[in-house]
């Protein structure tokens, strides 16, 4: 009976070292002093170590430091004290190969009950791969996590039911609120607005049911949690399980509110601008000369009645196309010269549209350096109405001009009549007295006959002087400007101003300085301007019955011109006269139109000088006018 227990017992024996050598795991027993008691195969090629290595040594001696100075006394204090740190419990370890390198291990231990003497069983597995593989995991996980948190664009995970199953952080910055609440909230009713909910779920269950691999692209508005709308550019794709079936849809959503509003104000500034261009009749266009791009505005080609199917041209080909052939060389040649010196231009000349229809255009831009050459910047503006509005402007100005020195003429009626009457009277009387010379007995004296003839030509050349003075001066003719002599032009206007200034009693005195300069300008126009200032000076002489009945004129350089002045020496102007005396159809005579020094100012406004008036010395008015000096003479 013995015989056959012991035989039990030896044949459980090779059975369990059978077991431990077929076991995968290293398996290590150690007694209740830390003695190793077996040591199987799987321990041998997991440390390098042969049982007759081990077996009576202490565990410790498979632990790297610094575990290997704690194990001491471990086991002894959980036989007295019962408090398992590993024993019954597993955990991860570090172990230490014969060679001396360290792997991390998977250590679970049991006590073997019934012993004589404690006991305790380890198993050991090398989790380096496992370790690896988990680690690999993590920084895969941490890296795919870093990219959701970096990201500028919403990351968006929903389930099939909508409900929100992953939001990276930039989404919950933009929506506004925590990871927390929003996984497993409802998208559509949390982040929708009310209005469109109804709709994009409709959409978003049909795209699950279409189950398009296609990415799809869309845009809608998000509510956040604050209330505040945004609108987002989504890229939405389906989601599958690992059998294929769709789970969800992930989606980027880029919030695009601000560049949406900053493309809203340049559609309406685009819009604004193409309608201030068709109303200002204005095109602008871009070059790079000689032989970059061109652009033109719509407007461009409605100026030109282009059609944009011909495209823009460059500056050469647009002068051939389009400029009339009268202004092309000035055309060209004012573009030549802002290319060569690369500055700025400004020029008026006038195209042919497509349609034949001649129009006036205004051109400016300016010229700046170009890796290919130069840029070209500017705009044509269509002035063909101002043009005519300025020709239209012009001859009522010359027809209200010409109305004003007729006007003048009547005021000095009498006088030129007088002025006239009086040769034409001596014509008379030298004509009678050779018809007596003729008719005296024994015929005429030769000497006394041609006394008498040359007395009648004298004085019907006075008589024709002054009339084509009075012809040339209320002759209806359009403005232009010569060379004139300041001091010829006083002269001149003196042959009608005398005649008023005697039937009114007054003196008309002349100061002409000899070295006042030469002039440009209308003669007609600024004699005018002269006869109205010495007209109002005779009439204010007329209303101030002491005053000195005396007219100077004056001329005399001044600066880079010359002053003409008209003084007199009666009452002067008073506040409330000086306040409106420039203004039109003011007038302090009771027949007076008020035309005549508004007038009188615009021209000389025009001839680009200045009319003015001051105190006389003495009492009285001066008034004066202006006039540059011609530049090169």
């Amino acid at each position: 009976m013995k015989k056959d227990a012991a035989q039990l017992r030896a044949n459980a024996h090779q059975d369990l070292e059978a077991l431990l050598d077929a076991a995968v795991d290293a398996v290590i027993v150690i007694d209740h002093t830390s003695k190793i008691l077996t040591f199987n195969h799987a321990a041998e090629r997991l440390f390098g170590y042969s049982p007759a290595d081990v077996l009576g040594h202490d565990i410790s001696m498979l632990m790297p430091e610094p575990y290997k100075s704690a194990h001491a006394g471990y086991v002894g204090a959980y036989l007295e004290t019962g408090r398992a740190r590993i024993i019954g419990i597993g955990r991860e370890i570090t172990a230490r190969r014969r060679d001396g390198s360290i792997f991390p291990a998977a250590l679970s231990v049991g006590q073997i009950r019934g012993a004589a003497t404690p006991r305790f069983v380890g198993f050991i597995q090398d989790i380096t791969t496992r370790k690896a593989a988990i680690e690999a995991l993590r920084y895969e996980r941490d890296r795919a996590q870093t990219y959701l948190d970096v990201a500028e664009v919403i990351l968006l995970a929903l389930d099939e039911h909508g409900s929100i199953t992953m939001i990276n952080r930039r989404g919950q910055e933009i929506i506004g609120y925590t990871e927390a609440e929003l996984v497993g909230s409802d998208w559509f009713e949390l982040c929708v607005p009310q209005e469109s909910r109804q709709e994009r779920r409709a959409r978003f269950d049909a795209e699950l049911q279409a189950m398009s691999p296609l990415q799809t692209e869309s845009r809608s508005q998000i509510v956040t949690n604050s209330g505040e709308r945004r609108l987002i550019a989504w890229r939405t794709t389906l989601l599958h399980d690992g059998d294929g079936a769709v789970v969800g849809r992930l989606a980027s959503g880029e919030d695009i509110t601000e560049q949406h509003m900053a493309e809203e104000a340049l559609r309406q500034s685009e819009a604004l601008l193409r309608s201030a261009q068709s109303i200002a009749k204005l095109g602008n266009f871009e070059l790079v000369h000689p032989t970059g791009p061109v652009k033109w505005s719509e407007e461009m080609y409605r100026l030109l009645g282009s059609s944009t199917h011909e495209g823009p041209l460059g500056v050469e080909a647009f002068a051939r196309r389009f400029v009339h052939v009268d202004d092309r060389d000035h055309f060209l040649k004012v573009w030549q010269q802002a290319y060569t010196a690369q500055q700025r231009f400004n020029v008026e000349f006038r195209i042919q549209r497509t349609d034949n229809e001649i129009r006036y255009i205004h051109s400016q831009g300016e010229v700046a350096p170009h890796p290919d050459g130069v840029l070209v910047t500017g705009t044509l503006h269509d002035v063909t109405d101002r043009k005519h509005a300025e020709n239209e402007l012009r001859v009522g100005q010359d027809r209200l001009t010409h109305v004003a020195r007729l006007s003048t003429m009547g005021e000095m009626a009498t006088g030129l009549a007088h002025e006239i009457n009086q040769p034409l009277t001596a014509i008379a009387t030298y004509a009678q007295a050779a018809i007596r010379l003729m008719d005296a007995p024994g015929g005429a004296d030769p000497v006394d006959l041609r006394d008498a003839l040359v007395q009648i030509v004298t004085q019907s050349l006075r008589a024709g002087e002054v009339i084509r003075r009075l012809r040339a001066f209320v002759k209806n003719r359009t403005a232009h400007s010569e060379r004139l002599e300041v001091n010829r032009l006083v002269e001149d206007i003196r042959i009608l101003a005398v005649p008023d200034a005697r039937v009114n009693d007054m003196r008309l005195i002349l100061q002409l300085d000899p070295l006042s300069p030469v002039v440009a300008g209308d003669p007609v126009q600024l004699q005018q301007v002269l006869l109205n200032l010495i007209r109002n000076a005779i009439d204010a002489t007329c209303e101030s019955p002491t005053a000195l009945r005396e007219l100077t004129i004056t001329t005399r350089p001044l600066g880079d011109g010359v002053e003409v002045a008209v003084s007199d020496h009666a009452g002067g102007i008073s506040d409330a006269v000086a306040e409106n005396l420039f203004n039109p159809f003011y007038t302090t005579k009771e027949t007076g139109t008020g035309l005549g020094l508004a007038i009188s100012r615009s021209i000389i406004t025009a001839h680009r000088g200045k009319l003015g008036y001051r105190p006389t010395p003495g009492g009285g008015t001066t008034f004066y006018f202006t006039l540059p000096k011609l530049v090169g003479v």
